[in-house]
């Protein structure tokens, strides 16, 4: 059961949280330009540790805003070092994760090339461009709708 609560823990968490969605889009995008930009082995798993560091830490900065605000409804500067410390946890992540960034895809020339085979090849830029939309349809409407219940 364990496994099931965490499922969906994360489910609802993408269905609350904007950030967690925008991140998620951002993840996705960034795979499919790493693939076109040849990223090795190690790159790969430099990338897919960065982007779940973000992710886990945009997860227990939900867990914190939902538990000092289930705690308390009273502003309260306990509650809101909490609260700012959790979202300051998310923002050195994505620190960190620009800057893995810059080492994986310092190259630009590496960078124009992947550029080049993306939009140079209908039958790659066309997947692309469906992926793009895709995302953000999930970005502006994966989110809670009008009249859902929390």
């Amino acid at each position: 059961m364990s496994f099931i609560y965490a499922i969906t823990g994360i489910y609802n968490a993408i269905r609350t949280e904007f950030n967690l969605r925008f991140h998620l889009v951002i993840a996705n995008l960034i795979c499919i330009f790493a693939y076109f930009y040849g990223l090795e082995r190690t790159g790969w798993a430099a990338l897919v540790v960065t982007i779940f560091t973000v992710i886990t830490a945009e997860l227990i900065n939900t867990a914190v805003e939902r538990a000092v605000d289930t705690a308390t409804t009273e502003i309260s500067p306990t509650a809101k070092l909490a609260k700012d410390a959790s979202a300051g946890a998310v923002l050195m992540s994505a620190i960190g994760a620009v800057l893995v960034g810059v080492c994986l895809f310092g190259d630009t020339r590496w960078i124009y090339d992947a550029l080049y085979r993306i939009f140079s090849d209908a039958k790659v830029l066309i997947p692309c461009l469906l992926v793009g939309i895709a995302d953000l349809v999930f970005l502006f409407f994966g989110g809670r709708k009008k009249g859902d219940k929390k």
